[in-house]
């Protein structure tokens, strides 16, 4: 009974990660609906290349180290040529608004959006959806394990 109960619980386990891996963050859905038509290019500075700034940090720095401890990935959107989508920021909106349950509104100034997708605790998503024009037009997502604390040291950089 106890090998069943094992099995069952790492067999639950397993789906739980598998489908952890295969959600999309909002940068990579973003292209995937609409970046072919909008000539948009997507850059992503991944967790290797996060762990590698890390270490070259400056002691002097406590605060850079320790934002840049929580985050796993940052992926940057934007128009690589002249775009015919003038409505890039209200695509970007909609699809924040669409999808309510899992991003939420934080912050809104003219022409800048921020919402925040939570599991518990933490932070998982950071998205900024910023531009007046096609041409200025980016969407930001920063990924990781980010507590309340993150905001605060991010404003001390």
């Amino acid at each position: 009974m106890r090998k069943l109960t094992l099995i069952a619980l790492l067999a639950l386990l397993t789906v739980t990660v598998v489908q952890a891996q295969r959600e999309q963050d909002f940068a990579s859905r973003f292209m995937s609906l609409y970046g072919e038509d909008a000539a948009l290019s997507c850059n992503t500075v991944s967790p290797t290349m996060m762990g590698r700034i890390v270490p070259l940090t400056n002691d002097s720095l406590p605060a850079l180290r320790q934002v840049l401890s929580q985050i796993k990935s940052i992926r940057v959107v934007m128009p690589t040529a002249e775009t015919h989508m003038p409505d890039l920021m209200d695509k970007a909106e909609q699809l924040a608004l669409n999808n309510r349950r899992r991003y939420k509104p934080y912050a809104e100034t003219e022409g800048r959006s921020i919402y925040l997708r939570k599991r518990g605790k933490y932070v998982v998503e950071f998205v900024m959806i910023a531009g007046k024009s096609p041409n200025d037009f980016a969407v930001v997502s920063i990924t990781g394990n980010m507590t309340e604390s993150f905001f605060s040291e991010l404003m001390k950089i």
